[in-house]
């Protein structure tokens, strides 16, 4: 008999959500290309815009960030942690390290990932909940080896202080960022494109 084979629901999820931020990438480059900039439409989306404004960042580095807003699958006290393992279905063998802290109006959960498969990459991942939706900024890093490197480590603290400040998790109001385009490109830089724009 034929055997079955069985994909788990991280691999899954995972797919699918760079499956939707490719997609998302290719309506902003449509939609960029009739106008200089573009307003986020949610807060997650928001803080990456907000990474792509001056100054850059040094030592460079590149990092593929996604954002995603996950509406009304759970209550609106159900944890940002539970939360996202709900969604994208990985275990604690892929937790790499997990912490927790309270920015603004909010509960954040910030998680570093190892990503499946032969490749050396991790993810920054951070989530909150926005009443019953799930917010998600990720970051996709490609290490050295299957542990995080002391680089990666040192970027994913400039990048979540950034972001993880007050004024960027009011609940009543976004972030003040908008994604502005030059040369085509729509999706927010780091590394060594904004090196060389500065």
């Amino acid at each position: 008999r034929p055997r079955i084979l069985h994909v788990p629901w991280w691999s899954v999820a995972l797919t699918a959500l760079v499956a939707v931020t490719a997609l998302v990438y290719v309506v902003l480059d449509l939609v960029t290309s009739r106008g200089p900039s573009l307003a986020p439409r949610h807060r997650a989306e928001a803080l990456c815009f907000a990474l792509a404004q001056p100054p850059p960042f040094t030592p460079a580095m590149a990092v593929q960030p996604s954002a995603a807003l996950v509406r009304g699958r759970f209550n609106a006290n159900t944890p940002a942690a539970f939360a996202l393992q709900e969604m994208m279905g990985f275990g604690d063998e892929r937790i790499l390290r997990q912490w927790s802290q309270h920015v603004g109006d909010f509960d954040v959960s910030a998680f570093w990932l190892r990503l499946p498969g032969p490749e050396n990459e991790h993810w920054l991942v951070v989530a909150w909940m926005e009443g019953a939706d799930l917010a998600v900024c990720n970051f996709r890093f490609t290490g050295t080896s299957r542990v995080l490197s002391a680089e990666e480590k040192a970027w994913g603290v400039r990048l979540l202080r950034r972001i993880l400040v007050a004024p960027n998790f009011h609940r009543d109001a976004l972030p003040d960022a908008r994604l502005h385009v030059a040369g085509g490109r729509t999706m927010p830089v780091f590394g060594p494109v904004a090196k060389a724009a500065g």
